[in-house]
């Protein structure tokens, strides 16, 4: 359940887009989006950020059961956290559409021949660089 709908009883985009992320958190994270073992009923974007403003690495957010898979599909699933963090910005405002949304998971997608290959850095940089 979105963790909005409790507060305003308002649903629009940007909730569903809030839904969205919180989903996306649970299919990478291997948790429920509330469960005790995340401590005290600790709501899984709560846990999440406290994760990222640790010293842990972002890996260690992922599901335990997704080590050992090559670094180009890691370094996807990082990609879709950061995606997954834009749509539970605290902010409705701040949040995508579901359509940048889908733009933006279109972007991270690879094929298997491209696992093998040198890592994408997470934030693209300028090609400005010779």
């Amino acid at each position: 359940m979105n963790a909005e709908y409790g507060y305003t009883m308002n649903i629009t985009e940007k909730s569903d887009v809030y839904s969205y992320g919180v989903v996306l958190l649970e299919i990478l994270s291997g948790r429920s989006a509330v469960e005790s073992r995340l401590g005290d009923g600790l709501h899984i974007v709560e846990w999440v950020k406290r994760k990222m403003r640790s010293f842990e690495p972002a890996v260690s957010i992922l599901d335990g059961k997704l080590q050992g898979l090559p670094d180009q599909m890691v370094q996807e699933m990082l990609q879709t956290l950061g995606i997954a963090m834009f749509c539970v910005n605290s902010s409705p405002a701040e949040r995508p559409s579901m359509k940048e949304v889908v733009a933006l998971l279109m972007e991270v997608k690879s094929t298997p021949e491209e696992w093998g290959k040198t890592s994408q850095p997470l934030i693209k940089q300028s090609s400005n660089q010779s």
